[in-house]
This record gives structure tokens, sequence and C-alpha cells, in this order.
């Protein structure tokens, strides 16, 4: 296993590495890379024909518009779901490069905004630092983007979709989501060598995770957790 997301009913789709190549009986190519798409039960069961791969690095399912996102260090691909027959159908021209050596990808909570997280943002030969508030299915249909102080490292929307929460490692920003405007920001004060890898909210929503690495400091990984200020942003409609 490579990466996991959470499907419907308990199963998982998951990015799965073989290292066998090749079809022994009839000597054709499974995947150049090794790496399969497959949806299995809670069981274990195979619920289709796993898909060949070319190299995604993680998998996001989200349920209410059923898609599935694979996305890889500079582009994104979006496939429509269906729950009831467990089929797959790539959305068309959707593979795409939505930056390059990117960190983070989120999923606003109503499936209709992605946050991709690119040290350059998201156009491609503009730095822009800033995170595009991307449509699902046609990327660069952009309704805004959210402007950091620096390189974007992470982000994630709060439970009601109504807040981006965004870090560039060294500041934490609030971001409205619909209108784009800063509603707070917070210096991290991080420790020499402390490089954020991403950030999460608690399952409640009440908290901030912020995951990191020290690699000066610490030999291993840690994360710091902080209670949400109460910061409201724009309703959604």
């Amino acid at each position: 296993m490579r990466d996991l997301a959470l499907g419907e009913d308990g199963n998982v789709f998951a990015i799965m590495f073989d290292n066998i190549r090749v079809d022994p009986e009839l000597d054709l190519p499974f995947t150049s890379t090794g790496l399969w798409l497959g949806l299995m039960d809670r069981d274990g069961n195979f619920l289709n024909d796993s898909l060949p791969l070319e190299e995604p690095i993680r998998i996001e399912y989200e349920p209410l518009q059923n898609h599935v996102f694979l996305a890889t260090a500079s582009n994104l691909a979006t496939f429509d779901f269906d729950p009831l027959s467990n089929v797959l159908s790539f959305v068309e021209d959707t593979d795409q490069q939505v930056g390059s050596a990117c960190t983070d990808f989120s999923i606003s909570s109503d499936g209709s905004r992605l946050a991709y997280s690119c040290p350059n943002g998201n156009r491609i030969g503009n730095d822009d630092f800033s995170i595009l508030d991307m449509n699902p299915v046609a990327y660069f249909d952009i309704d805004g983007e959210w402007f950091l102080g620096s390189s974007p490292v992470s982000a994630t929307f709060n439970n009601a979709g109504t807040i981006l929460i965004a870090t560039d490692n060294e500041k934490l920003y609030f971001f409205d989501v619909v209108t784009h405007l800063i509603l707070e920001e917070f210096e991290l004060g991080l420790l020499e060598g402390e490089q954020i890898r991403k950030i999460r909210l608690s399952r409640d929503g009440n908290l901030l995770l912020v995951f990191l690495d020290n690699e000066v400091h610490s030999p291993s990984s840690k994360f710091y957790w902080m209670s949400i200020p109460s910061i409201s942003g724009t309703p959604l409609p």
C-alpha cells in the first residue's frame, strides 16, 4: 500500500505497488511503475479490476459529489465514482499540471472546491504565493485565490467549508473561503529546523493539528495542536 482513502460503507480506495510488472502467462506489461488503483471492501476483497497508474502519491475520495482524486507532486486527475456499480470514470481534461513539488491537497466539505498547496503556486511559470480556489472538474475555472506571505506548504478547510486554514511554515492564515480575504493570521514561531508537513483538523473540528519534521533537534516527527479561534467566514449558499 502507498496511500489509502475511505470510500462508501467502509470500502477503501488504495494506491498499491506490485513489483511484478509483466503478465507471466501472456508476457504483456501490466504497468511500468508497478502502481495500481484498487477498491476493496472492509474485508480486503477487491470490488473491481484495479487500474494501472503512472505516478500518483496520494488519493482522496469526496462522497457528496462522488469524486476520486489522484495527485502527483505536480498533476491532478479526477474520476467520477458510481457507488452502486463501483465503476470509476475518468473526467476528461482533468489530468493536468497544477503546480510543481506540490505538498498537500484538500477538498472542501461540500466537494465544490479544491486547495492544492504548491510552493510556487498553481500557475506554471508564475510564482504566485497563492492557492487557487479550484473547481473539482475544471481546475482553472477558478473562483479566486488565497494569497500567503510566502510559499504555500499545506492547507485544510474547516468542517463547515467556510474557512481555509493555510500555512507557509512561518504563519497560519485563516481565509474566508468565499471572499478569499485573510480573516486572521498568526506567527508560528517554530523551532530551528522545524518544517510543516501538513495541517489538519481534529474530527470534531475544534483543534488544528500541525504535523512537523525536525532534523535538527529531533530524529523523529512530531505534531502540535491548538484550539481553533472563534472566526466566522461567509456562510455558504
